[in-house]
């Protein structure tokens, strides 16, 4: 008697591949020294990339693009505050703010991805951009992995210790 292969559906692959993302960020954020933490180079800092990639999955794991608040995590008003007070605000965003940040994400988007069907993956949601949710998860995968190189290669040129794959 032959049995037939089920496969896992497409939220629990692309969970998979989330998790793997978060595993590496937390890496990052790990091992970059403290004294490189918030260094800026052409307007981006370590710790900034690391706080874009979780505030960008933050805004797309979420079912409307209404209601975001940027910069949240480092108390910036984006409309009042001076571009000075803006850079000293991003610099003072602490590791251990962007591991608990990283955990609510990811925790939040693992309970999404372990409830949506497949079929409930190819709908659209509040994000008229995309044509599903599935393509807007995609492409946040995407994003997340652009800026993860950008972290592997400033610790590269920074001669510190690398993310493994």
């Amino acid at each position: 008697m032959t049995t037939k292969k089920t496969h896992p559906s497409l939220g629990l692959t692309l969970l998979k591949q989330f998790k793997e993302e978060w595993g590496m960020i937390k890496q990052g954020i790990n091992i970059i020294p403290d004294d490189k933490w918030s260094k800026v180079n052409n307007d981006w800092s370590f710790s900034w990339t690391v706080h874009h990639i979780i505030e960008a999955a933050d805004f797309y794991s979420r079912s409307t693009a209404d209601g975001m608040k940027w910069g949240s995590i480092a108390n910036i008003d984006w409309d009042n505050d001076s571009k000075e007070i803006i850079e000293k605000k991003k610099s003072k965003v602490t590791k251990a703010e962007l591991l608990s940040y990283t955990e609510e994400v990811g925790k939040r988007l693992s309970e999404i991805l372990k409830k949506l069907s497949d079929e409930e993956l190819m709908r659209k949601d509040g994000f008229d951009w995309f044509e599903s949710i599935f393509e807007k998860l995609v492409y946040l995968l995407r994003h997340n992995a652009h800026h993860i190189g950008e972290l592997a290669r400033t610790l590269r040129e920074w001669d510190c210790e690398r993310i493994k794959w």
